[in-house]
């Protein structure tokens, strides 16, 4: 009788969890929306020049988290001064949009290195909302075969939550057995642009075509 109703509960508290995340993770994606939408006097006043760049009317400050990357080393907000960063959130294990994506950005950095119009290339940040199976060595080797310079991170859900909510990335996790490694992970694949100043700046939007993200980037990044 004791051990029905203990698992019944489990049941509870593991649906009111995922809930909760879910409100989460949509509460942020909804200011995202609402930043876009947003009518802004800072509106950069470049957005007719752009192909599927999509600018933030006000950049965002984010903080409150911490990341390991695929060589153990912590990542937070201090990570993302003095340079471009191109965000992604995924799993090693995704089956499409994952390679497709980080694919597209292999060639427009390819693109980018051939026509040599900007000073600074960006970063690349792959962030796995899958850390329970995803460990930094295999992020290392997975990031490695599209481009060994691209830099891959993982963390608790916690911090994973944190980070995701603040820019503004939906993502939903099955739930599982912890002996069951064969479970369903869903995410946004909006690639997001974050400045030097440590702000979400931009977001390209699916679908990825690595030309047109080459030439937005360089028209906001390039040598002046």
């Amino acid at each position: 009788m004791s051990t029905t109703f203990m698992s019944n509960k489990s049941k509870y508290q593991n649906f009111y969890v995922t809930i909760v995340m879910l409100i989460a993770v949509l509460g942020g994606y909804a200011v995202s929306n609402y930043f876009f939408n947003t009518k802004n006097k800072n509106d950069h006043n470049k957005q007719s020049v752009f192909i599927s760049l999509k600018l933030y009317p006000e950049p965002k400050a984010f903080t409150g988290f911490t990341l390991t990357d695929k060589d153990n080393n912590k990542i937070d907000e201090k990570y993302f001064s003095d340079k471009w960063t191109l965000l992604f959130f995924g799993y090693t294990n995704c089956p499409d949009v994952c390679p497709m994506t980080l694919s597209e950005l292999k060639k427009t950095f390819h693109a980018l290195k051939q026509a040599n119009k900007i000073k600074q290339m960006p970063e690349v940040l792959f962030i796995s909302v899958d850390s329970e199976r995803d460990t930094p060595a295999h992020l290392k080797e997975y990031i490695a075969f599209f481009n060994p310079k691209f830099n891959a991170a993982t963390a608790d859900d916690a911090n994973i939550l944190a980070l995701a909510t603040q820019i503004g990335a939906a993502y939903h996790i099955e739930k599982h057995e912890p002996d069951n490694k064969n479970y369903a992970v869903d995410h946004t694949a909006a690639i997001f642009l974050i400045s030097p100043k440590k702000k979400l700046y931009a977001i390209f939007r699916s679908p990825h075509i690595a030309k047109n993200m080459a030439a937005d980037l360089t028209q906001l990044i390039g040598k002046k």
